[in-house]
């Protein structure tokens, strides 16, 4: 009996024509089939795909993400799975570690960190790029880290679920699995599309977060995460006051930080200067073992002139988190005399 091959790669797709080249090809020495998932192109992802080796299935689209990636999962034939999308790749040199590091492995759900590449410097998490990390940025300004699970043993048990934004990670708990966190990124360029592409995304994602909602009204990740959405939309008051729920109703949730976090920008933001600074400590108090958090709680209280208390953070900060690649820049920042941040509050909030 031929042994199964040791890594399936699982795509879902819709008019990802001009992707799938660099997604397929370039991931040849990793992966040992490649399983994509149509939910519905106008355009020649399927021949694309087909053409390129891939094992092709056309399915309806749901509005649901995780049906889609469980229909890939379904047709995986190795003994893991790696979950990438057509936007994403892992670097060539990386490409050989991480298939060692699966095959060494015992069973458990591997966390990749994604760097979602992006300009804008005031966005949540934002980290601007050094020469060890540009390797990979096209040209981007900066990154946000976002960790996932992207390998997982392959089998009936393993489900995806949440309609957007999606999780694996419940149903390798349920199994027993441990999950792990392996320092290769995906580096994902998504987010700075322009455009009507943008423009067509942030409109699926706002009608998908709402029903995702609407699944389970008390889900604290649906709210964050439309909390999030409201945000992209203009819409900081009804974020507000989706966020202030989420904390009252789960203050030690797991969403509990995030939420602080978010609220604290939106409330620097709004001129409420005290609460900010509530937020933000609360975010720690909540996540100490959170970099971001500590960095939103120094810079809040930077720009609202306590730099005593911007200072006690950073040394907190420093001590917790002495390899962050932003404790230069930020232990300059925190010496600009007080009456100057004023001028700087209008960009960081």
């Amino acid at each position: 009996m031929t042994d199964r091959p040791l890594i399936s790669l699982a795509v879902i797709v819709r008019n990802e024509a001009a992707n799938l080249p660099r997604l397929l090809g370039a991931h040849r020495g990793l992966y040992d089939e490649a399983v994509v998932v149509d939910t519905g192109s106008t355009d020649a992802s399927v021949r694309v795909a087909a053409s390129l080796g891939a094992r092709v299935a056309t399915v309806a689209w749901r509005d649901d993400f995780s049906a889609a990636r469980n229909e890939a999962l379904a047709r995986c034939r190795g003994k893991w799975v790696l979950v990438l999308d057509a936007d994403e790749h892992i670097a060539l040199a990386d490409q050989a570690v991480l298939r060692t590091v699966v095959a060494g492995s015992a069973p458990a759900g591997i966390i990749l960190p994604q760097w979602n590449y992006a300009d804008e410097p005031t966005l949540p998490g934002w980290r601007p790029l050094t020469p060890a990390t540009a390797g990979e940025a096209a040209g981007a300004a900066g990154f946000i880290i976002a960790h996932q699970v992207r390998l997982f043993p392959a089998g009936p048990q393993a489900r995806y679920e949440g309609r957007i934004h999606e999780t694996v990670e419940p149903s390798l708990l349920i199994q027993g699995l441990s999950l792990t966190t392996v320092e290769i990124p995906v580096h994902h360029h998504g987010h700075r599309d322009q455009g009507s592409v943008q423009q067509a995304r942030l409109l699926r994602n706002s009608r998908l977060l709402r029903l995702k909602l609407a699944d389970d009204p008390h889900d604290p990740r649906a709210r964050y995460e439309l909390a999030e959405q409201l945000v992209s939309e203009r819409q900081p008051e009804l974020a507000r006051r989706l966020l202030e729920c989420l904390v009252a109703e789960a203050p030690g949730g797991p969403r509990a930080a995030d939420a602080h976090r978010l609220l604290g920008r939106l409330e620097l933001a709004a001129g409420r200067r005290a609460s900010a600074r509530e937020h933000g400590a609360a975010a720690v108090t909540a996540r100490p073992d959170q970099t971001d958090g500590w960095v939103d709680l120094i810079r809040v209280r930077w720009l609202t002139g306590d730099q005593a208390g911007a200072r006690e953070a950073l040394a907190q900060w420093s001590r917790l988190f002495p390899l962050d690649p932003r404790l230069p820049a930020l232990t300059a920042q925190v010496q600009v005399p007080a009456a100057d941040n004023g001028k700087q509050e209008a960009a960081c909030s």
